[in-house]
């Protein structure tokens, strides 16, 4: 049917979609298009994507968004070059960084409307990329208003890791919610601006058509932030332990 996944690793998840003849997935990546507008008045003029991987993402803004700018940042550039074969990542403002998601932000002095955070390789995370430290260079690296969105991939009803990141995203952001779009994903927004349902309906007029039952479902979804996670910091953040007791937990039938 001409459609294709990505999968890494074990296989534990799939990091990129390719449907022929529609950039939308009906997937996770979807709510990367229309959750920045719970934040957002506009348009994001300028995105970075921290797990381009092979362009999902990347290739849905070039069709609903193709005046922003987007930089696609990917520790392994063979997933770009899957991506440019396979995938169609063809957006001419598509600006490829082959290098890891923190040193990227480190060093760039761009500020960003929007911040995908979808660098994880489920079910596992680097631990750097899930701590108070990282999410106050994330801020830092927003442009004012902007919004930064995290996918967090965990075991069917097991809450443990998003727990911990919505307490850590809260450190370095004073609004965050969540948007539990599939049983095994929530999207976590966290912006220094106030983040809302409401909002996000008010903008579903002005989005493109194809858009706007993408954001009508996501309006309903979305709710406050899960609480009772422990804040990570780089001195601290057992990533992998917990990890293993959600698996745990999951097979248990806990």
């Amino acid at each position: 049917d001409g459609s294709r996944a990505l999968e890494l690793n074990e296989g534990q998840a799939q990091h990129s979609i390719y449907n022929r003849g529609s950039v939308l997935t009906g997937d996770v990546w979807d709510g990367h298009l229309v959750l920045p507008f719970t934040a957002l008045d506009s348009p994001p003029r300028r995105v970075a994507i921290l797990g381009n991987a092979a362009g999902t993402t990347s290739r849905a803004y070039e069709r609903f968004f193709p005046r922003a700018r987007v930089d696609g940042v990917e520790i392994d550039s063979e997933l770009s070059e899957i991506g440019r074969r396979f995938f169609d990542m063809d957006n001419p403002r598509l600006h490829l960084y082959h290098e890891d998601a923190r040193p990227y932000l480190r060093r760039t002095d761009a500020r960003y409307d929007v911040i995908s955070v979808d660098a994880y390789r489920q079910p596992y995370i680097p631990f750097y990329l899930a701590t108070k430290e990282f999410f106050e260079l994330v801020r830092d690296r927003l442009a004012p208003g902007g919004v930064v969105i995290v996918n967090a991939g965990h075991p069917e009803k097991q809450d443990d890791l998003e727990e911990v990141l919505t307490a850590t995203m809260g450190e370095a952001f004073p609004h965050v919610l969540r948007d539990p779009i599939e049983d095994t994903n929530t999207l976590i927004v966290a912006s220094e601006r106030p983040v809302s349902a409401a909002r996000l309906r008010r903008a579903i007029p002005t989005l493109p058509p194809g858009l706007q039952s993408t954001a009508r479902a996501a309006g309903e979804r979305i709710g406050p932030p899960l609480e009772g996670g422990r804040v990570y910091t780089d001195d601290k953040a057992p990533v992998e332990w917990l990890i293993d007791k959600s698996i745990v937990d999951y097979a248990a039938g806990e």
